[in-house]
């Protein structure tokens, strides 16, 4: 399968340890979705739209998740979680993560992500802010 990466702006590299296979040696489904949060905070980090120091002053919380395994991915892979935004909304957008393994380029997995801008206090969605939406454009791919 053969993808545009440069409609995915953000890329995380990652190996893959020992400790995050399952018995028969298999990337575990569960770390897939940990993969996802760390390339989502590299991103975030590189938007600089929070301070690290303080994860409050992050005003978005996690709606939705989903991950499609392709293909198996063992202990000592390399791979590459590309990341874009695909959609901007009024109180949300959504991320799209592709992960490549890097020794033949094969798409082993996609996911998505659904973020949801949030008062924390009131512990209610609100309007995404102008300056975050003017942000997360930048990253949005083709």
């Amino acid at each position: 399968m053969q993808v545009d990466l440069s409609h995915y702006p953000h890329r995380f590299p990652r190996d893959i340890h020992l400790h995050e296979t399952d018995a028969f040696g298999h990337l575990n489904n569960v770390s897939f979705v940990a993969y996802m949060e760390e390339a989502r905070f590299s991103l975030f980090r590189q938007m600089e739209i929070f301070d690290p120091k303080d994860l409050f002053t992050l005003e978005l919380i996690l709606a939705k998740i989903e991950c499609e395994y392709k293909r198996i991915v063992r202990y000592g892979d390399k791979i590459t979680i590309y990341t874009r935004v695909l959609k901007i909304g009024s109180s949300s957008f959504t991320l799209e993560h592709l992960f490549l393994r890097d020794e033949d380029e094969t798409v082993v997995a996609r996911g998505r992500a659904v973020l949801v801008s949030f008062d924390h206090e009131k512990e209610r969605p609100k309007p995404l802010p102008e300056q975050l939406k003017k942000k997360l454009r930048e990253y949005l791919g083709g």
